[in-house]
């Protein structure tokens, strides 16, 4: 558990569970009749990723640097507790959405014939060693949320590394490493939007425009300032509370306006760059309320800190990889045996759905996620790690993966 001088993250635990609601959202929400910014709103749920991935960066340096003076991250240790972590409920992912794409598969190419075998065999391999968000045509695939869990991967492989020049650097130094990521940002976009323009005007572009964006989406590389702004961010929150620093701006207040300007730039309308622009938007907006909720920002952090929205919260990895499968089963069942709600009745069957993935994820978390990562993590670290075996900090609750 974190020491008792170090706040407990409990709303940034409850956060999570908006963020993967979202995502959810973003994928089944019926859109017919809403009001015109409530669907932008709902649309722009992809972007709730980069959220996961700050957090994710904010917490693990929260969890295993926090304000020593030279920490050091024991890599064998790490690994295999990030791959405990994450791996049981992403194979129950994979597992459950087999069925279904090896029949999308066979049926588009007319049968298992040597071609389909291959792809089933190439999408399979990466998607089982978690490298699919390195191929486009790879990344959204199988189980599409799981890409995220690829991009992660990344990042956890480059964790003990990433974090050795920070743990050296003074808060001005940090502050300038986290103006240093958005600058990273904004040059990644701006790059983007040259390539793109220059393969519209080419007369013969070297990819097509979906493959391009896919890239843009997908690329581990593309998102790596974010979780290099979350490991700032959350060794600069360390640092400030041993010494006895608030937030800097009331946290309330802080959180609030965060929270407003994120709700603004997921519902404002936007096209062409400055689309491309959002997640560069968002991600000083993210920090601001990852930033206040840390510090217990008022009524906000109080409601996302309750024990159902903890619970929720801790719940929320395995609703955001198992949403894809549970919708999918559950319209299978409405279209055999149900009253077909989906066709009738959207928004009360979107409104079911997603009680019964809440209560499913709940439920994985309980009696699947958390007893195989306990074990797991055991007898990886006994198995893969010389000796004396390192000891690692356990995890604070529900520690943010996407």
């Amino acid at each position: 558990m974190p020491s008792p001088q170090r706040p407990s993250l409990r709303a940034l635990t409850g956060v999570r569970f908006l963020a993967a609601l979202h995502v959810v959202a973003f994928h089944y929400a019926p859109r017919e009749g809403l009001p015109a910014w409530l669907d932008r709103l709902l649309s722009a749920g992809s972007h709730s990723v980069t959220l996961f991935f700050i957090l994710s960066g904010f917490i693990l340096a929260y969890s295993h640097l926090g304000a020593q003076e030279a920490p050091k991250v024991e890599r064998c240790a790490f690994w295999a507790a990030r791959f405990a972590r994450v791996y049981p409920v992403y194979a129950l992912g994979l597992v459950l959405m087999a069925p279904p794409w090896i029949d999308g598969v066979r049926r588009s190419m007319g049968g298992l014939q040597a071609e389909a075998i291959w792809e089933l065999f190439t999408v399979g391999l990466s998607a089982i060693t978690l490298t699919q968000a390195w191929g486009p045509g790879v990344a959204c695939v199988w189980n599409c949320p799981g890409w995220s869990l690829s991009v992660e991967a990344f990042f956890y492989l480059l964790f003990p590394v990433l974090c050795l020049p920070l743990v050296h650097a003074r808060p001005r130094g940090l502050w300038r490493a986290a103006a240093a990521t958005l600058g990273g940002t904004a040059t990644i976009v701006l790059l983007w939007l040259w390539v793109e323009g220059w393969r519209a005007t080419s007369p013969a572009p070297p990819f097509g425009p979906d493959t391009w964006l896919k890239v843009a989406a997908y690329n581990p590389l593309l998102r790596l300032p974010q979780f290099l702004l979350g490991i700032v961010l959350g060794r600069l929150f360390c640092l400030r509370v041993k010494q006895g620093q608030g937030a800097g701006l009331a946290a309330p207040a802080q959180t609030w306006v965060a929270a407003g300007a994120t709700l603004v730039l997921f519902a404002a309308p936007m096209s062409g760059a400055a689309l491309a622009f959002r997640d560069l938007a968002l991600m000083p907006t993210f920090s601001l309320l990852i930033w206040g909720l840390a510090y217990g920002g008022g009524s906000l952090a109080w409601l996302l800190g309750r024990s159902w929205a903890v619970r929720w919260g801790e719940a929320s990895y395995g609703l955001y990889i198992l949403h894809n499968p549970l919708y999918f089963y559950l319209r299978l069942a409405d279209h055999r045996w149900g009253p077909r709600l989906a066709g009738s009745s959207p928004g009360l069957f979107f409104a079911i759905y997603v009680a019964l993935s809440v209560l499913a994820s709940v439920g994985v978390f309980l009696w699947l996620e958390e007893p195989a990562r306990r074990w797991l993590r055991t007898r990886m670290i006994s198995a893969a790690c010389p000796p004396p075996l390192p000891r690692l900090p356990p995890d604070p609750p529900g520690l943010p993966v996407p």
